[in-house]
């Protein structure tokens, strides 16, 4: 009677970049090859193969082992993360630094500006500021590239003034005149804009001199305090002093 041995190969695992599932029938075929040439024929024991399956060798058929890649992450350059940040550009500075140029140097980031093939949008008129005789004209850029501002007067030539300007000083204006500011590049020039212009108003006389008076009248305010102060600290030094007794005889001499 022949006796029967189960005899289990569990598949030696190839290298890392070879499947093992891809190894396992090279493996079996090997050991039944051998069982029939090196058993006995007469009371020889009969030696079962049974393969086991790819979950009992730990293995995962549907994984790709050609593709293993190490999960550690590789370190970044911290020093190369650099955090963009807005350039320090002030649309109402006269005479500002292009944005452009701010971005160069620092890697700021610039606001949104339309190209110079696209009709710049109109500024805005900030202020107009009287100076004696002298009208003070301030505005802010757009948000486009612009080459040069006109100022321009109702009725008068435009005047013309830098794309890097931000104020213009006007002679002669008169009362009630309208004030316009124009951005110009390659493309045209800006139209008018809700805040692109301003009516001027000069001071009255009798707002100076109802100024005028404010101021004088706060300065001789304080002329008033500070004298009321004074004769309060003076009284009270003088009571002090008299409050001390000095006997006298009746000749007048004093004790």
């Amino acid at each position: 009677m022949k006796e029967e041995h189960i005899i289990l190969y569990p598949g030696t695992m190839a290298s890392r970049r070879a499947p093992p599932y891809v190894m396992v029938p090279f493996i079996l075929a090997l050991s039944s090859s051998y069982a029939e040439k090196h058993l006995p024929e007469g009371n020889a024991t009969k030696t079962l193969i049974i393969p086991q399956t790819f979950g009992e060798l730990g293995v995962n058929p549907d994984e790709d082992y050609d593709r293993l890649e190490d999960p550690t992450p590789q370190p970044t350059n911290q020093s190369k993360v650099r955090k963009s940040q807005h350039c320090a550009y002030d649309r109402c500075r006269d005479q500002q630094q292009p944005c452009v140029e701010l971005s160069a140097a620092t890697g700021c980031q610039c606001p949104g500006l339309t190209g110079p093939g696209v009709i710049p949008e109109a500024p805005y008129l900030k202020d107009m500021i009287q100076q004696g005789s002298k009208v003070e004209v301030q505005w802010c850029a757009p948000s486009s590239t612009v080459s040069t501002y006109q100022v321009v007067v109702k009725g008068q030539e435009p005047v013309v003034f830098t794309g890097l300007s931000r104020k213009a000083v006007l002679e002669g204006l008169e009362a009630g005149a309208e004030v316009c500011v124009e951005a110009v590049n390659a493309a045209g020039v800006s139209g008018p804009g809700p805040h692109s212009c301003m009516t001027y108003q000069p001071e009255s006389g009798g707002s100076l001199s109802l100024k005028a008076g404010l101021i004088g009248g706060a300065l001789g305010f304080l002329l008033l305090c500070s004298l009321a102060v004074f004769l309060l600290w003076r009284r009270k030094a003088c009571g002090k002093s008299g409050g001390r007794s000095v006997s006298h005889t009746t000749d007048g001499s004093a004790l």
